[in-house]
């Protein structure tokens, strides 16, 4: 079917195209909500955000793509990031709930929210969480349907 090696695995939007074929509806819906999350909150925040729950899920296909709005200093300390001096306060309380959203959304402490709100104010944390699942959705259903298709390499 649509058996991929990590060499040659076409874009997570191509993938989406192939996979949903026909469906014109489902694929338009899934992409306008992708290029909403896109529009509503930074680029760079949630690219930093997308990069690591890509790395904790262990999407590959997302990996490279979420490097696209950061800088090289960023997305190399990525890992290292409670430590690390390149990030910002804020950047850092968005990242500590992203990985806490995508290991266990109920199981989030009041005080990673209320981190990010501040920084984010209302609003901004509202469509911050918002875009968070987007991404996060996306990204598991690309790694539901390699497996379901053949492909490990997510």
């Amino acid at each position: 079917m649509f058996a991929y090696s990590v060499n040659m695995a076409p874009s997570t939007a191509q993938f989406f195209n192939e996979v949903l074929g026909e469906r014109t509806h489902v694929k338009k819906e899934l992409a306008n909500i992708h290029d909403l999350a896109w529009d509503v909150v930074d680029k760079e925040l949630l690219s930093l955000c997308k990069l690591r729950m890509a790395m904790i899920l262990g999407c590959l296909q997302e990996v490279d793509s979420a490097k696209q709005y950061l800088d090289p200093s960023k997305s190399g300390a990525i890992a290292q990031w409670v430590s690390s001096d390149n990030f910002t306060s804020g950047e850092k309380s968005c990242l500590r709930f992203a990985e806490e959203f995508i290991i266990d959304v109920s199981s989030i402490p009041d005080n990673s929210a209320f981190a990010v709100r501040e920084y984010l104010g209302e609003e901004g944390f509202v469509t911050f969480v918002n875009a968070l699942l987007v991404v996060e959705q996306r990204m598991r259903l690309l790694l539901v349907w390699n497996k379901i298709l053949g492909d490990n390499s997510g």
